[in-house]
């Protein structure tokens, strides 16, 4: 009877590793395919367009697509547009399926999902400088 007891715990344990590495390496899956993106500028109310697409003023909080690259645009009226590019860095949840996977030694099935990823940076911030006065409103000497 105790050699039961022992065979029992034994395989329990291995297959409690193994779940646990299954759910490890395809855990992005179950993560969502978008992320909060924060942008701010200096002044504040500056109109905020991603990928050609205006999608408030600052400040502004809003849901972005982890996957591909944004390209950020502010614009204010008397101030020079400034433009900057987001990438893509491996999420926590990314992390995790490459250690399942490696673990595994399976196919890192995780990676595809959109959970894996995450922009970065998650937060921009601007500050915008005066756009130059025009020559006609430039006193003669």
């Amino acid at each position: 009877m105790p050699f039961n007891i022992r065979f029992i715990q034994t395989h329990a344990r291995v297959l409690g590793a193994l779940t646990c590495a299954v759910y490890l390496s395809g855990c992005s899956l179950f993560g969502g395919s978008s992320q909060n993106f924060a942008v701010s500028s200096d002044p504040v109310g500056a109109t905020v367009r991603i990928n050609g697409q205006q999608v408030g003023v600052t400040p502004l909080q809003y849901q972005v697509d982890r996957r591909g690259d944004l390209l950020i645009e502010v614009e204010k009226t008397g101030y020079k547009s400034q433009f900057r590019q987001t990438s893509r860095k491996l999420s926590s949840l990314g992390i995790a399926d490459v250690i399942g996977g490696a673990f595994l030694l399976l196919p890192l099935i995780g990676l595809v999902a959109p959970g894996a990823w995450e922009q970065d940076p998650a937060v921009m911030g601007f500050s915008l400088e005066p756009a130059a006065a025009s020559l006609s409103s430039t006193p003669a000497p």
